[in-house]
Parts: C-alpha cells; sequence; structure tokens
C-alpha cells in the first residue's frame, strides 16, 4: 500500500525486525530510476552511504543481497534488522551531474527486543526501537507521539507487582522482567508499539525448562536461549507514517 509521504515532506517509517519495508521517493525525475540515488546516514557515520546509484544497488553495500530498486524508484529492504535504522535519502540527479530537486528523506525506525535468561534468575525482555540516533533512543521528530509497552495474553498492560517489573528507560525503550513459574510454560507476552493509533507488536512466548535444568546439565547452554521468538501477526500496517 501507498505509505502517503508527501514530496519535500520527511517520512516517519516503523518496521520490526525480520520484516520487510518499503521506503518512497517521492521526488522522481526519470521514471526509470536512472536519475535516482538512495545514501543512508545515521547519527555516529562520519559520511553518508551511498546505497543505489542511477537506479542500481551498489555491489559493495554490506546490504545489497536484501535491497531491490522497484519500479516506482521506491527502496524495498527485507530481512530488517536493528542495524538498518537510520536516514534514507532519495535524490535526482540530471545526466549533467547536477542535483534536480530537494532531498526526499525517510526515516527508519526498527522495532527490536533482546531477551537474557539464566538458571534461578528472573527473565529479563528489552524491547526497544532502534532510531536514527541509536538502540532505545527517540530522534526528535523522528519519533514523536511513540509509547511502547508490554501486554499480558489478555492484550492487557502489564503493571509492577510482585512476578513482574516494568522498567522504562525511555519512550523508546522498555523492559520486563519476569520472575517465571511452571505455569509460564508457553505463556505468550507481547511489547506492542503504539504510534499514530497504529500499532507493531513482536510476541514472546517461553518454554520453562523442565526439572532436570541446572547450569551443570549437558543441555544447559542451548536452554539458556531456549527462548522462541512468535513474530506477532498483529501487524496492521507494514509501516506507518507521520
Amino acid at each position: 500500500g501507498s505509505d502517503g509521504c508527501v514530496s519535500g515532506d520527511t517520512c516517519s517509517l516503523y518496521t520490526r525486525v525480520g520484516d520487510t519495508v518499503s521506503l518512497s521517493c517521492t521526488n522522481v525525475v526519470n521514471q526509470d530510476c536512472s536519475s535516482t540515488t538512495w545514501n543512508y546516514h545515521r547519527t555516529g557515520l562520519r559520511s553518508a552511504i551511498e546505497e543505489v546509484g542511477h537506479g542500481k544497488i551498489k555491489t559493495n553495500s554490506r546490504r545489497a543481497d536484501r535491497l531491490k530498486v522497484a519500479s516506482d524508484c521506491s527502496l524495498h529492504i527485507s530481512a530488517v534488522r536493528a542495524e538498518d535504522a537510520g536516514k534514507y535519502i532519495c535524490q535526482q540527479f540530471l545526466s549533467n551531474g547536477s542535483q534536480h530537486g530537494v532531498d526526499a528523506p525517510v526515516h527508519l525506525s526498527v522495532l527490536t527486543s533482546d531477551s537474557s535468561m539464566y538458571p534461578d534468575r528472573p527473565v529479563t525482555l528489552r524491547c526497544f526501537l532502534y532510531t536514527y540516533d541509536g538502540p532505545g533512543i527517540c530522534s526528535d521528530g523522528v519519533t514523536e507521539q511513540v509509547s511502547l509497552l508490554w501486554l499480558n495474553e489478555t492484550s492487557n498492560k502489564l503493571e509492577n507487582y510482585s512476578r513482574h517489573q516494568v522498567t522504562q528507560t525511555s519512550d523508546c525503550d522498555i523492559t520486563l522482567t519476569v520472575t517465571l513459574q511452571k505455569e509460564d510454560n508457553n505463556r505468550k507476552w507481547t511489547c506492542q508499539l503504539n504510534i499514530n493509533e497504529k500499532e507493531i507488536s513482536i510476541d514472546f512466548t517461553f518454554m520453562v525448562p523442565g526439572p532436570a535444568w541446572s547450569p551443570t546439565s549437558p543441555h544447559s547452554e542451548s536452554n539458556v536461549f531456549n527462548v522462541i521468538y512468535i513474530l506477532s501477526c498483529t501487524l496492521f500496517e507494514w509501516f506507518i507514517i507521520n
């Protein structure tokens, strides 16, 4: 579907790790994309990286195998990773080398998760938005009206009580700490990003290790990370625009 970007505006896109996202170019000159350049930048990079030149993916791009230029010159990124977050700038260069029109920037933020599970310790689930400025950092003008929350299986917001602790370090970074019990086997917790009345979510389901599980058991290494990520089907839109 169209992401509703308007020429001259900065678009803000939100996606999650593993999904495919489409970045619109709103200033196309040549319909064959021969004038289209896509540059990538984020905080900490000394200079922008050219991902697409004259409509063609740069073969030396670290993302080359996951990038595609669509027929409308939009940039598609598949199997999105957290570090794909940043600013993608679409520009048009005429055959004489001069730039035509203004830059068309798209800020991509990626919903990301991290978990740790150790014997006899509460499980930690961190859910954060990776933005132009880095992991868990809300970028000015990029992530306005964002909220992150943890939900239980009945889609109610998890509050702090004896077994659950929710810690929010910023609007873009929230951690759930759970003391697991046997009845939590296959229980689902959901991290939900709300943005402009739309939502993106990631589900977590735990397999609670059996009684034989101990730090010295031969299978403890695999059990420690016996966390099954089930990407939720409650993604109402692939990308959401301010």
